[in-house]
Formats: structure tokens, C-alpha cells, sequence
């Protein structure tokens, strides 16, 4: 039986606002923009969510995840009366929220440090490693700031996770990038390169589909061969669908966007959006700080991009083996920005099943996926072991 537990995230805008300048930024038009919410606007967000998933009667995760431009250029003061306004908002909900914050890292002093140590549950930070791409204002690389501030995190037992952006320059480095993280102890997100503000910003350092599935295959190589474990997100979802192709009693999971939307963006301005739809203001939701997100779910511009996103997973997902491990979200709702789409409007899911495809042959050949009776027999230490167990119990 699956979790009944659900989670949703909400991606919060708190400012455009930002001291770097990083030349592939899809917010780069408005970096110098300084309008940022207000801690009034906050608490009607609060108050428009809280009211809306205090209706279930199963246990709800909601995560806030604070965005910018910089995060950190907000002043402490700012998340902490935040984050009171949400206790006293959520009230008996206020033990499943999660605060989560992306940052440059490029901005630490005593009161951030100790923001991020006791008012956030989980931190990303921002680096690329090679390319020389996040750079300030005057073109100076910002990675010496960062990599110093990362070592005072360290020193603080600051928990926090990276996320590394792929792009022509350092798609020559994997392996490098691979051994940086595994040497810090370093959990890490590879996100392909996203859509840029403007046409020809990523000019000379934009990458196709398939070098974003060369560099995932390479990643999963070097993991498999590697004794010691690394979280690398979305690989280690990605082992998970193919253990769940391969599971006997396997559960069919589909993303039901009509049922349960997973993550939205909140703009600085209250706008809300479904990720695929991100500023595209026809497929804004409506405003969340001035209707309940009842209404806005339950309005006919989110039914329009619901049925769009239905449409893409029909068209591309019902004829993919492994649709039911993989639940389709990635066509759902995002994949349109670094996958090609034919004439028919239908997606080439070419990360995204690639990558399965790769980790299928591979675990088939080391032995670890038995073709014949497509079971498994897992011997890598913790996710493995983890996989094991959900192989021959069925359960996620």
C-alpha cells in the first residue's frame, strides 16, 4: 500500500533582486529589479494555503521553498517573522510545513549563518564548479566567495546540498564535478540548462538534449562504479523508477495533475503558476494573494493547463515502457525546455528515458537486474539495500 502521505512545494519569488549577474539566468532581466513581497502579502499567501489543504484528511507535507534573485539579500529579519506569521498562520499544520532556501551563498555573516542553521529545514546552494558562468556584476567569478562560505557552513554543521547547472562549459568535467562532491560528502542536483530571458543568451554555451543524457549516463556510470554512495538527484529517482519496472508487485503510479499538483511558482508579484507554465501570465492560476488557492485551483485557467498537461503526458508517456514507474511528471511539467517536440506537438522524452534505458542495461549487465525473472537482487550498499526492500515488499 503507498504512503498516503502527499507533498506540495511552493516556490516562493520573495525578489528578483540579486549581486550576481550569472550569464544563463532566466531571470537576468530583472536582477536589478528591488520590489520584493511583503511580510502583509506573505501572510495572506499563508493564510490562502493553509486554509485550502486544512480540508484533507490524510497528512499533507507542504514545503516552502524561498526563492529569488539572491535570497540572501533579504534581511534575516524578514524570514523570521516569516516564519512566525506561519506558525500562528498553520497553527496545527505548522509541524508539517517545511522552509526550505536557494542561495548563491555568495552573502554570509553571523545573523545568516545562524538563519540558515536554525530557520531553514534543508538549504541549496548554487555551483557550477567549471565555466565561470555565475559571475557579479563586474564579471568576477563568484566561486572563491562561495567555496569559502561553503567551508563556514562546514564549520557550523550546517546541513545544505548543491545544485550544478549543465552547460557546454563544463560538460567535459563530470567526472570532476562527480569527485568534488563525493570528496565534500555533498548531496547534488545536475539540472540541465534551463531557458534563458532572452533569445541567444545561452549563445556558445547552450547543450542539447542528448549531451544532457551523455552527461547523466556518465553520472550514473560513475556512481555504479564508485563503492562509496553519493546522492545525485534525479538519478537516484531515476534507479527508483527502474526498480519499480522491475518490481514483482509493482504499484502503478501516474501523476494525476487533476487530483494533486505537486509544485507551484509564486511569483513576486502573487501570480501562480503550474513549473511547465512558469511567467507565461496566460497560464498564470490567478493571484494567491488576493484569492484562496481554491479558487485558483478550481478555476478555468488552471482546468486549461490541467488538460494541457494531460495531453502531453497522452501523447508521449502511454506508449513508454516504463510508464507507471515513471509517473510522467517530467513531460507534465517540465522536459518542454531541453526536449525536442515533433510536428505532432508530441515530446521526445530523450533524458528522461534515456537515462532509464542506460540504468536498465547497466544493472542488467552487472547482474543486479535478473532479465529472465525480472527480479532483483540488489548488492550496493544503503539506496540498493533500500531498493531491495521495496522490490520484494512492493511498497514506495
Amino acid at each position: 500500500m503507498l504512503s498516503k502521505t502527499r507533498k506540495v512545494t511552493f516556490v516562493v519569488k520573495t525578489s528578483k533582486l540579486c549581486n550576481l549577474r550569472c550569464r544563463y539566468c532566466y531571470e537576468y532581466a530583472e536582477l536589478g529589479n528591488k520590489a520584493a513581497i511583503s511580510l502583509t502579502q506573505v501572510e495572506q499567501m499563508f493564510r490562502n494555503i493553509a486554509s485550502y489543504y486544512r480540508q484533507f484528511n490524510f497528512p499533507v507535507t507542504i514545503e516552502f521553498n524561498w526563492h529569488g534573485g539572491e535570497t540572501l539579500l533579504q534581511p534575516p529579519e524578514f524570514y523570521w517573522q516569516a516564519f512566525a506569521i506561519q506558525r500562528q498562520v498553520f497553527g496545527e499544520l505548522a509541524d508539517s510545513v517545511i522552509n526550505s532556501i536557494q542561495t548563491n551563498l555568495t552573502l554570509l555573516d553571523n545573523k545568516r549563518i545562524d538563519l540558515l542553521k536554525n530557520g531553514f529545514d534543508q538549504i541549496g546552494v548554487s555551483l557550477d564548479l567549471f565555466g565561470s558562468l555565475r559571475v557579479d556584476r563586474s564579471g568576477n567569478n563568484s566561486q572563491p566567495k562561495v567555496l569559502k562560505n561553503i567551508d563556514r557552513l562546514r564549520a557550523e554543521n550546517i546541513h545544505f546540498g548543491c545544485i550544478t547547472v549543465l552547460t557546454k562549459r563544463n560538460l567535459a568535467y563530470i567526472r570532476e564535478i562527480y569527485q568534488f562532491y563525493k570528496q565534500m560528502n555533498l548531496s547534488f542536483r545536475v539540472l540541465p540548462l534551463f531557458q534563458g530571458a532572452f533569445a541567444e543568451q545561452h549563445e556558445g554555451f547552450e547543450i542539447t538534449p542528448q549531451e544532457t543524457l551523455n552527461a547523466y549516463c556518465q553520472l550514473v556510470d560513475l556512481w555504479l562504479e564508485d563503492e562509496g554512495y553519493i546522492s545525485i538527484m534525479p538519478l537516484l529517482e531515476y534507479f527508483r523508477q527502474i526498480s519499480l519496472h522491475h518490481a514483482a508487485n509493482k504499484p502503478i503510479i501516474i501523476y494525476d495533475k487533476s487530483n494533486w499538483e505537486s509544485i507551484y511558482l509564486v511569483n513576486t508579484t502573487g501570480d501562480i503558476y503550474s513549473v511547465a507554465d512558469a511567467y507565461n501570465i496566460e497560464r498564470s492560476h490567478g493571484n494567491i494573494f488576493t484569492h484562496s488557492l481554491e479558487d485558483l485551483i478550481l478555476g478555468k485557467r488552471h482546468q486549461q493547463v490541467i488538460a494541457e498537461a494531460e495531453a502531453r503526458m497522452v501523447a508521449t508517456c502511454t506508449s513508454c515502457p516504463y510508464f507507471g514507474s515513471c509517473n510522467g511528471f517530467p513531460i507534465a511539467e517540465g522536459s518542454r525546455q531541453y526536449n525536442e517536440i515533433d510536428e505532432q506537438g508530441a515530446i521526445r522524452c530523450i533524458v528522461e528515458k534515456g537515462t532509464l534505458q542506460h540504468i536498465e542495461a547497466r544493472l542488467q549487465q552487472a547482474g543486479i537486474i535478473d532479465s529472465n525473472t525480472e527480479k532483483m537482487q540488489l548488492k550496493k550498499s544503503h539506496f540498493l539495500n533500500q531498493l531491495e526492500q521495496l522490490v520484494t515488499t512492493g511498497k514506495e
